[in-house]
């Protein structure tokens, strides 16, 4: 699930509480292939742009030795994120700073970090929040440093798509997900379904949905080029930015 760094405080209150039991262990495998050799080489301060219940933050605290700075707007994406970290030891807790807000708002020391991550964030902002993204990540990035995210999409989908989350069992219960992305007049909706089920009774079904914006490849060139950040790699899953020195 999408942790957004352009999220107000209220947002997810239906998602946080089925993310981790639907969605964690998945993610920590996807974000451990897409952006793991680079976290781990990381030598300056590791930046989790929309750290929703820290994914990525995790997993640089496991693999890197370096501070990580978890910017997470969403007051009860954090709740999961401070309970991970309560569980966390205290030699990896001491390296992690939790910031309540967006990255533009977040008091990290300019050119103080080698890598800013930004997963499952870029497509949830507006064009304003993007460019102030950027910007925020070129101040706090030190020369030579990356900018990571996943590749948006360019194209909404023509017909709906749909993924279901793998079941887990919970005492008596079953907690079952899906989302569904539709096209939309500005991008692409994401419409997240819960259901709880007890045997073959619903105990419960709860949903929410979420905006996406379609950004083609040129457009993110020309927005980071204006805040002096070039393209080191432009996958068809991961963009890697390199801040200008």
């Amino acid at each position: 699930m999408s942790e957004h760094e352009g999220a107000d405080a209220d947002a997810y209150r239906t998602t946080a509480e089925f993310y981790d039991i639907l969605q964690a262990e998945r993610d920590s495998r996807l974000v451990a292939e897409l952006y793991g050799d680079r976290v781990a080489a990381a030598r300056g301060a590791v930046v989790d742009v929309g750290a929703g219940s820290g994914t990525v933050s995790l997993m640089a605290l496991a693999c890197a030795g370096a501070p990580v700075h978890a910017v997470e707007p969403s007051a009860v994406m954090r709740s999961l994120l401070l309970t991970r970290l309560a569980w966390s030891r205290a030699d990896r807790r001491a390296r992690v700073t939790v910031h309540p807000g967006t990255l533009p708002e977040a008091d990290i020391p300019e050119a103080s970090a080698g890598l800013v991550v930004c997963h499952n964030v870029v497509p949830t902002l507006g064009d304003v929040a993007r460019r102030e993204l950027w910007e925020a990540a070129a101040r706090v990035l030190e020369p030579g440093g990356l900018l990571l995210m996943d590749r948006p999409r360019a194209r909404a989908p023509r017909a709906a798509e749909i993924a279901v989350f793998t079941p887990v069992r919970v005492g008596d219960d079953t907690y079952e997900g899906e989302v569904r992305e539709m096209a939309c007049a500005a991008g692409a909706e994401l419409a997240f379904t819960y259901t709880v089920r007890r045997g073959e009774r619903v105990v419960r079904r709860r949903g929410e949905r979420f905006l996406t914006r379609m950004l083609p490849l040129e457009t993110l060139t020309r927005e980071l080029g204006d805040r002096g950040l070039r393209w080191e790699e432009t996958g068809e899953r991961v963009l890697v930015a390199r801040r200008e020195r």
